[in-house]
């Protein structure tokens, strides 16, 4: 006889409980999944704007940085071009300065005209130099112990608000062509010295010719560059009908100096176009407040038992090596 198969039995309570218990653990996983996705989103985004914060307060530091170092140096330089009396424009020196009567200086002045790469073929006149000469004259003078100083230096030592070094030298340049800013410019810029640039004032700004007045500007700004007077026109002082009227057109030119330049504290110093003068232009100028009257009077070192604030000579650097600059100035 055959056996009898037992019924299975079916627990639907246990079965529902089990599908219950699996979805739950399936709808689980995918909101386990989804809150992991969204918590690493979220972790992301803030590391994200935690590096803008970084970056942001790093671009701020930075800025700050270079605003503190283009104030610094525009500080600098607008010192540079208002110096009180008793500060010389060189600072402190590692060499000793000698007060007027201390010590007989030579004080050599250069003068050049103006620059040309390369220099022109019909220079008849020799009044074109280059920025690599330039270079090779300033080079030489500072490797020989030269301390390049201003005229506004030279008529505080002449006063006995400063003291000078023995080995001295000033750079000035006339007429203002359009060289001093494409060349000599640079080469004052790389070395950190003064030069002076006498400017005609009917002349500033021909194109291709003479620099312009914004160009003055960005030159005198670096502290490093003098605009004074050389004319309103480039025609000999003696021409002028009388002192007053010399006068006059020498003061329109310092006052547009000073209006383009945006200083009211410019000395008045001034330079003879072709050197020309007489005592009557000396002495009218001279009460018109001009005290620094440089000639040209090529060749002549000034020397500090002699000097002439009135009657300064220049030596010609156009055509010079540096050599033969230091023999001139050494004689």
């Amino acid at each position: 006889m055959g056996r009898r198969k037992k019924k299975v039995r079916i627990n639907y309570f246990r079965l529902f409980f089990v599908i219950a218990v699996i979805g739950l653990i399936i709808f689980g996983g995918c909101k386990g999944v989804s809150f992991i996705k969204d918590k690493f989103t979220d972790d992301t985004k803030s590391e994200n704007e935690n590096e803008k914060i970084i970056a942001n307060e790093s671009e701020v530091e930075t800025s700050s940085e270079e605003s503190e170092e283009k104030e610094e140096s525009s500080s600098k330089e607008n010192h540079l071009n208002n110096l009180k009396d008793d500060e010389p424009s060189f600072g402190k020196l590692d060499v000793p300065v000698y007060k007027k009567g201390e010590k007989e200086l030579n004080l050599p002045i250069i003068i050049y005209h103006e620059f040309q790469t390369p220099v022109p073929e019909d220079d008849i006149y020799n009044l074109f130099s280059t920025e690599e000469r330039f270079e090779e004259n300033v080079t030489t003078l500072l490797d020989a112990g030269y301390t390049f100083i201003t005229l506004e230096d030279l008529y505080k030592y002449d006063k006995g608000y400063i003291g000078l070094p023995e080995k001295n030298v000033t750079i000035t340049i006339d007429d203002g062509a359009i060289g001093c800013y494409t060349e000599a410019f640079n080469v004052v810029k790389r070395h950190n010295i003064p030069m002076t640039i006498f400017v005609v004032e009917d002349l500033v700004g021909t194109p291709d010719r003479y620099f312009s007045w914004e160009q003055a500007k960005e030159m005198y700004d670096t502290g490093l560059v003098k605009i004074h007077v050389h004319g309103q026109q480039h025609i000999n002082a003696t021409d002028y009908s009388s002192g007053s009227a010399l006068a006059e057109a020498y003061n329109h030119t310092h006052e547009m100096i000073k209006e383009k330049l945006g200083n009211d504290n410019i000395m008045k110093i001034m330079a003879y176009p072709a050197g020309k003068s007489s005592e009557w232009t000396i002495s009218a100028l001279k009460e018109a407040g001009f005290e620094v009257q440089v000639q040209t009077r090529y060749g002549v070192v000034n020397n500090s038992s002699s000097l002439d604030l009135t009657n300064l000579g220049r030596v010609r650097g156009e055509q010079a090596s540096g050599q033969s600059l230091l023999n001139s100035f050494e004689d």
